[in-house]
């Protein structure tokens, strides 16, 4: 897809887990979508944008066959709550 080698970023703590390295990722995603939201994009162009730049680098990285085996798994996720961010528990 891009560039993004960015070796010439120090970092003080560096990350070494997967976890903490996702959340490191998913904070440049979130800042990202702020940024396009706050400049007056809808923010539905920008969610679809995203997923298509991330399933476009996920069938570049793994083949398009393993993609469609994982999105297979988004109904189930989505209704099960596991992307809304402010859930109500009863």
């Amino acid at each position: 897809m891009r560039d993004t080698d960015q070796s010439d970023i120090e970092f003080e703590d560096v990350p070494v887990t997967d976890q903490e390295i996702r959340q490191m990722a998913l904070g440049y995603i979130d800042t990202a979508f702020a940024e396009a939201v706050a400049d007056g994009i809808d923010s539905a162009a920008v969610a679809h944008a995203a997923l298509f730049t991330a399933l476009a680098d996920l069938v570049a990285s793994f083949g398009e066959e393993a993609v469609a085996e994982l999105v297979e798994s988004f109904p189930d996720r989505v209704r099960r709550g596991d992307y809304t961010v402010m859930r109500q528990f009863h």
